[in-house]
């Protein structure tokens, strides 16, 4: 009987359903093995996008029956492992254990807890012996209590910032001004506890950036977050519009948060904070691709390059390719806020308000349909109600382009405000 090669392709985050499909059809094309895609739940398009789906644990705790029951059906059904590729923070634990069980290209399952908890990553750029010289290290505790969260904001001077150790997707992120805002942070993290939840000082007055690589190749990725009390990422440009210095200093910081952990990764995008002085600090390491399109952003900004490719020969191969992607412009994606909260009851033709505003679109996609519920408070990233993307070959005219179709758009989205509950007078 026959083996048949196969790619795995470990989890996803969110709504990546569709980078599926084209991670399928480069094993096809590249191996001709099939993509076999290991999820915790199965969602409606998972077979549609993956030849086969296989439904497990991918919690750290389950890691050794997860391992044990993915590699008894590979041999059960006859299929010959190839290549691991880890493509969602919970996946990055099991990814590794695959890997190394088959001797696959991959970081050890131990290097791989670092991609996940955040904390984990805090410890060892704390003990680093060495590190870049305009690189500082981010104050960080996990927090076990309310009690202890009220005592470290105080420590803190009353400002700082808190999120799950072990979530994406900015999910659960968010600022506290003040202590007084304790409590009601602690209670809308319940959710994420189990997990750990980590403190760390708040860094104002920063501009945002990712390392992002894949096998050897880097670039700088301008991010934008939304302000408030939630930080959501609205927008990603690639490649970031940096001075000589400012990229040494950006990419001297994202490898040495992935030294930190493993050299031994395919793919990093690795977030960091520009201080207003010029210094460098890391926000987390990610041990997978970047979000928000940003691998599509590069394949569309630079010459020649396509990420996914790359991550797929390295999964494979093992190859690692130190070469620097060559700009041809700007590419840029920004998500669409809803105005209101409520269900969504009109979305305007973003193709057509493009061509009235002589903007030239890549691509548009509503994530909401007409009824959904939507709100105006941006969460993370599952709040946004789509997203446009843009090429230029000029930063100015591509970023005041992102922010003239957005703001028309989301001027024209409609929204049926639902009434707030009537309270009985006594």
């Amino acid at each position: 009987m026959n083996t048949t090669s196969c790619v795995v392709v470990v989890g996803y985050n969110g709504n990546r359903v569709h980078d599926i499909q084209k991670l399928r059809d480069l094993c096809r094309k590249l191996y001709n093995a099939r993509l076999i895609l290991l999820v915790e739940q199965i969602q409606p398009d998972d077979d549609q996008v993956a030849d086969h789906v296989c439904c497990t644990s991918l919690a750290p705790e389950d890691v050794a029956d997860s391992l044990e029951l993915v590699a008894g059906c590979l041999g059960a059904d006859r299929w010959k492992l190839i290549g691991v590729l880890p493509f969602s923070d919970r996946g990055v634990l099991l990814g590794a254990a695959l890997a190394t069980y088959y001797g696959l290209p991959g970081i050890s399952p131990g290097a791989a807890r670092a991609g996940l908890d955040k904390q984990i990553f805090r410890r060892l750029e704390a003990s680093a012996h060495t590190s870049p010289d305009h690189y500082r290290p981010v104050f960080s505790a996990r927090i076990e209590s309310l009690g202890e969260l009220r005592q470290r904001v105080v420590e803190l001077g009353g400002r700082a910032f808190i999120k799950p150790a072990c979530e994406g997707a900015s999910r659960g992120c968010r600022v506290i001004r003040h202590p007084s805002e304790c409590d009601e942070a602690w209670q809308a993290l319940k959710p994420y506890r189990e997990g750990g939840i980590v403190l760390e000082e708040l860094i104002q007055n920063a501009r945002e950036y990712s390392w992002d690589y894949v096998a050897g190749s880097t670039w700088v990725t301008e991010k934008t977050t939304t302000e408030g009390a939630y930080r959501a990422e609205i927008q990603q440009v690639v490649p970031a519009p940096l001075t000589t210095e400012v990229q040494a200093r950006l990419a001297a910081a994202g490898q040495h948060m992935s030294g930190l952990v493993s050299l031994d990764n395919g793919a990093y995008h690795n977030e960091i904070f520009l201080r207003s002085n010029g210094l460098t600090s890391a926000v987390e390491t990610n041990m997978r691709p970047g979000g928000m399109h940003i691998w599509d952003l590069a394949r569309l900004a630079f010459v020649d390059f396509d990420p996914w490719e790359r991550w797929v020969r390295w999964a494979v191969e093992g190859t690692t390719d130190h070469h620097d992607p060559v700009a041809r412009g700007f590419c840029g994606i920004r998500l669409l806020r809803a105005p209101a909260g409520g269900l969504l009851r009109y979305v305007p033709d973003i193709e057509s308000l493009a061509r009235e505003l002589d903007i030239k679109l890549v691509e548009a996609v509503y994530a909401k349909r007409l009824t959904d519920s939507v709100t105006a408070l941006v969460k993370d990233n599952t709040s946004f109600i789509g997203h446009i993307v843009l090429f230029s070959e000029d930063y100015g005219q591509l970023s005041a382009n992102l922010l003239r179709l957005a703001e028309a758009i989301e001027s024209r989205v409609e929204i049926t405000c639902l009434a707030a509950p009537s309270r009985a007078v006594g």
